[in-house]
């Protein structure tokens, strides 16, 4: 028989031992790791920064940008070629709330901030929380306010040495700060073949006849250069006119008494409507020209031939051109 002393000494060893037992189950996981000191978690690896060269210096961005905020149409017309499509964007133009027609496709999730020229709205900006702002010069004095809002980089389009804006070049520019240099060549070798294309039709049309970019102002008309027009006269090998300006300028004023002298085979003609236009219309001067007596007068829209630059617009403009020029659809 077990004496009383000696059960309860049994009975506080097993006491002891269940207490033990206890303390050692209650300890966690985490608690048993660290103390071994062999499962402590990784800290998340921090974003690679990179330093983008832009025409107002270097920007220093972290990791690779997702939303990406264009405060210009043309500049979103490159991101979306890239299959980059804008957060935000602006609309067409002052006097418009929606986005670009021929861009609107692939502004469809993005938010519309409305025109932005010549003062950005900063409060719809910071709303739209964006990773990386680019724009142009238009911006340029807004530089340090828009970077605290988000990194920002500026383009302007690239000109080669008289003065014309180059799409392709321009593309790789941007295309190399994001880092999207392969898709950018991707797309410019089928705006190439288009070009081939195109021309070869162009060509057999009208050989070696001139066409005219004029637009009609409410104040004045201006025969343009080729600095806007590489579709005209560089991709689809174009005759320039008599008397056209230098690329190093868009456009220069003409007279009315000036259009004789220029007398091109052809006339792209942007108007506003309006009394001049009208008015122009009706003059001897105007009748006389070889454009306007063979009907080869063609009206273009504004949103794409004068806001118009990137690989889409290039390409409707280059498209709109030869079909005006051969009279028909262009062969595809």
């Amino acid at each position: 028989m077990i004496s009383f002393q000696r059960y309860k000494k049994l009975l506080s060893g097993a006491i002891c031992l269940f207490a033990l037992t206890t303390a050692g189950c209650g300890t966690s996981p985490a608690q048993q790791a660290g103390q071994s000191g062999t499962g402590a978690a990784p800290a998340p690896a921090a974003a690679q920064e990179q330093t983008i060269e832009h025409d107002l210096g270097k920007t220093v961005v972290s990791g690779e940008p997702k939303k990406i905020l264009s405060l210009h149409p043309w500049i979103s017309d490159f991101l979306i070629s890239m299959d980059t499509t804008p957060s935000a964007s602006p609309s067409a133009g002052p006097d418009s709330t929606e986005f670009t027609w021929y861009l609107k496709d692939g502004l469809k999730d993005s938010v519309n901030l409305g025109w932005q020229i010549p003062k950005p709205n900063l409060e719809l900006i910071v709303q739209s929380s964006p990773d990386l702002i680019i724009g142009n010069q238009n911006f340029g004095e807004l530089n340090d306010q828009l970077s605290k809002i988000a990194p920002t980089i500026f383009i302007e389009p690239v000109e080669d040495e008289k003065g014309v804006r180059k799409m392709r070049d321009t593309f790789l520019r941007l295309s190399k700060m994001l880092n999207k240099e392969e898709i950018a060549q991707k797309r410019i070798a089928e705006y190439n073949a288009e070009v081939e294309k195109y021309r070869t039709q162009v060509k057999a049309a009208i050989g070696d006849q001139t066409v005219m970019f004029l637009r009609v102002t409410d104040k004045e008309l201006r025969y343009y250069s080729p600095k806007l027009f590489e579709v005209l006269y560089d991709d689809l090998a174009i005759a320039k006119p008599a008397n056209i300006p230098d690329a190093a300028k868009s456009f220069q004023p003409l007279s009315i008494e000036k259009l004789p002298e220029v007398n091109p085979d052809y006339i792209f003609l942007l108007h506003e409507g309006g009394e001049r236009v009208s008015s122009l219309r009706e003059t001897a001067i105007w009748k006389g020209l070889a454009a306007v007596k063979n009907n080869r007068v063609f009206e273009v829209d504004y949103d794409l031939w004068f806001q118009g630059f990137g690989p889409i617009a290039n390409r409707l403009i280059l498209e709109d051109a030869t079909e005006r020029l051969l009279g028909t659809k262009a062969a595809k």
